[in-house]
C-alpha cells in the first residue's frame, strides 16, 4: 500500500484513498462540506483545498487519491489556509444571521469552520445579501423542513436520494446565484430514509419536522444505544434532556446500519410519551389495585409459581422487546417451575431496508430481539403453549397462573379481545413499563425500565449481537428486568441474587454453544456475528 506525509505525519492506506480519509487516520481534520463517505465526489465546495508537493496549484482533496508512495500534502501552508477563508468568506455571503433561532446551532459545519477557517469581520453590505423570500420553511415532505436562504449548495442531500434512498426526489432548480433545492412536481421527499438528508445537511437549510424547536442540541445528553423499530438493529445515538428523550440519530455502525436510519426506527421513542408510565408494583385486592413494596410484590409471586406450579401449569409470555438476559433469565425461571409453556410474543412487521456497503440490513420483525429470545430458551418445549396459542387461542384459560413480561409487547396488548383471553388465566402477572389495558387487569403489575433505561444485548436479523447500556435512570421504583428477575430466582436459589446483565450474559454464554469463549467485557462496538462464529468452529 502506498504512503502519504499529511503535515509531517506519515501514513500506508490502500490505494485510491481520497485525501480527507487518508488526513483522519492521522488525526488531521481537512475542512470539508460537499464530501461524505458514502457519496460520489462532486468537488463542489471547495473547502478541502490543500497543497501537494509537486503539483503547481492547490488542490481539493476529496477529489484526490493516494496512488502511489511518497505523495507530501500541507493542510496548513499559507496558501491553504488563504483559500479556507476566502471559501468561508463566499459562503458567508449570502447566509442569514439567524444562528440563534436555527435548530442547527451547536452543530453546525458552517459555524464550526467559521470559527476554524473564517474572519471576524464581513466585506459586504447586508443589503446586498441574496435571499430566497418565498423559500423559508417549506415543507419538502412530512419529515423535512426546507430555508433555502441557508443552503449553501453542497448537494449532498440530492446526491443521497439518487445514490442512497434511490428515490430521486430532490435535484436542483434554476442557474447561476438563483440555483435552489426542491423535489419534482408530484413527488415530496417521502421515502422511508428521507430524515438522513437532515443528519447529512452541513448547515441548517434542512431540519426535521419531528425535532424543530423541541431542544437546543448543547443541552441534550448522548449515549450510544440500539433502535427497538424493528429487527435491522440500527446503531443509534440516543439524545436525551434529563431523561426526556428527544431525538433518535443514526450512529455509524459499517455491518449494520452504516450511516442511516429509518423514519420509522426515529419514531419509536414517542410511546414512551404517549403511554402512562408504571409507578409502582401493585396488587389486586378486593378487585383493586392497590400499591405494594417490591418485597411484597415477588414474594407473593414467588409464592403463586410454587404453588400454582402443579394446578394446572405456569405460564410465561416473553417479548421480542427485552434483551437477551432478561430472556434468558425467564428461561431459567420457566425451568425452576417445570413449565414447557415458555414463548416471546412478536409481531411481523413491515420489510425494513437500511442500505450499508455490504447490501444491506434487512428488518422483518416488529421487535429487535426475537432471536435472541429464542436463541436464550424462550421457545416452547414438547406440548408447551407457545406466544400464539397463548395470545390468539385459548391457552391462557388453561393455565394457573401466567406471567406476561413486556406489558406493551405489541399492538395486542392494547386489543380487548386479546386482553380478554389472557385475563382468563387465574392469576395474571404483568411485567412492563407501561400502563396498557392489560395492565389494568393483572392481579400483579411489576414496574420495569424501558430499553433506554436498561442495559443488556439484542440479536438482529442477521445474527448480529450488539451490546447497548442504559442512557438514564429509572423513575424510581422501576426496576430493570434483570434486577427484577434475578431477585425472584435469588427466592428459588440464593446464587442469583448479585446478578446483573454482565453477570447473566457471561453465565449464559456458558450454557449456550453459539455464545461459548463471548464475555460481556470483550462484545466489540460493532457486535458479534454469531453465525460467522459457528462456522468457524465447525471449521
Amino acid at each position: 500500500m502506498p504512503t502519504v506525509t499529511i503535515d509531517d505525519r506519515t501514513v500506508e492506506v490502500p490505494a485510491g484513498t481520497n485525501l480527507v480519509d487518508a488526513a483522519q487516520k492521522v488525526g488531521v481534520q481537512i475542512p470539508h462540506y460537499c464530501y461524505h463517505p458514502r457519496l460520489s465526489v462532486v468537488g463542489q465546495c471547495r473547502m478541502c483545498m490543500v497543497e501537494i508537493q509537486g503539483m503547481p496549484k492547490l488542490q481539493a482533496a476529496c477529489s484526490t487519491q493516494v496512488m502511489k508512495d511518497g505523495m507530501i500534502v500541507r493542510t496548513q501552508s499559507a496558501p491553504a489556509l488563504e483559500a479556507q477563508r476566502a471559501i468561508m468568506e463566499f459562503l458567508l455571503i449570502n447566509h442569514p444571521l439567524d444562528c440563534p433561532i436555527c435548530d442547527q446551532a451547536g452543530e453546525c459545519g458552517l459555524q464550526d469552520y467559521s470559527f476554524k477557517h473564517g474572519q471576524a469581520y464581513s466585506r459586504f453590505r447586508f443589503e446586498e445579501k441574496r435571499t430566497y423570500p418565498e423559500k423559508e420553511r417549506i415543507p419538502l415532505g412530512p419529515t423535512v423542513i426546507l430555508n433555502m436562504n441557508r443552503c449553501i449548495q453542497c448537494t449532498r442531500c440530492i446526491r443521497f436520494t439518487h445514490e442512497i434512498s434511490k428515490t430521486g426526489e430532490l435535484s436542483f432548480f434554476e442557474r447561476g446565484s438563483h440555483a435552489e433545492i426542491g423535489t419534482f412536481p408530484g413527488r415530496p421527499l417521502d421515502n422511508p430514509l428521507s430524515t438522513c438528508v437532515v443528519d447529512i445537511c452541513p448547515v441548517g437549510a434542512l431540519t426535521s419536522t419531528r425535532f424543530r424547536f423541541a431542544e437546543r442540541v448543547w443541552y441534550l445528553d448522548k449515549n450510544p444505544s440500539i433502535c427497538t423499530g424493528c429487527d435491522a438493529g440500527c446503531n443509534i445515538t440516543l439524545e436525551h434532556r434529563r431523561g426526556a428523550i428527544r431525538r433518535l440519530k443514526p450512529r455509524f455502525n459499517p455491518e449494520v446500519n452504516d450511516y442511516w436510519m429509518c423514519d420509522h426506527g426515529r419514531a419509536t421513542h414517542e410511546r414512551y410519551h404517549e403511554l402512562p408510565r408504571l409507578a409502582a408494583p401493585m396488587l389486586r385486592r378486593d378487585g383493586e389495585r392497590r400499591p405494594v413494596g417490591w418485597r411484597e410484590a415477588l414474594d407473593t409471586l414467588f409464592s403463586a409459581l410454587r404453588a400454582k406450579r402443579t394446578d394446572g401449569g405456569v405460564a410465561i409470555l416473553g417479548s421480542g422487546f427485552l434483551t437477551t438476559e432478561e430472556s434468558w433469565l425467564l428461561a431459567r425461571l420457566s425451568n425452576l417451575v417445570d413449565t414447557p409453556h415458555r414463548s416471546a410474543h412478536v409481531d411481523p412487521g413491515p420489510e425494513r431496508h437500511i442500505p450499508n456497503p455490504a447490501g444491506g440490513v434487512f428488518g422483518r420483525d416488529a421487535a429487535p430481539n426475537r432471536r435472541g429470545a429464542e436463541l436464550a430458551g424462550l421457545v416452547a418445549r414438547d406440548g408447551g403453549l407457545d406466544a400464539g396459542r397463548l395470545v390468539e387461542g385459548d391457552g391462557a384459560s388453561h393455565c394457573s397462573a401466567l406471567f406476561v413480561a413486556d406489558s406493551d409487547f405489541g399492538p395486542a396488548a392494547h386489543d380487548p379481545a386479546v386482553v380478554e383471553r389472557l385475563r382468563q388465566a387465574r392469576f395474571l402477572v404483568v411485567m412492563g413499563w407501561a400502563d396498557t389495558p392489560l395492565a389494568k387487569v393483572a392481579d400483579l403489575v411489576l414496574p420495569s425500565t424501558t430499553t433506554a433505561e436498561t442495559t443488556g444485548t439484542f440479536v438482529n436479523s442477521t445474527g448480529r449481537l450488539q451490546r447497548f447500556e442504559r442512557a438514564f435512570a429509572p423513575p424510581t421504583q422501576s426496576r430493570s428486568g434483570v434486577e427484577i428477575l434475578a431477585d425472584l430466582l435469588a427466592r428459588f436459589d440464593a446464587k442469583w441474587s448479585p446478578v446483573t446483565p454482565a453477570v447473566a450474559f457471561d453465565l449464559m454464554c456458558e450454557e449456550i454453544p453459539a455464545l461459548a469463549g463471548l464475555r460481556w467485557a470483550e462484545i466489540p462496538p460493532t457486535g458479534v456475528l454469531l453465525e460467522a462464529r459457528e462456522s468457524e468452529a465447525m471449521a
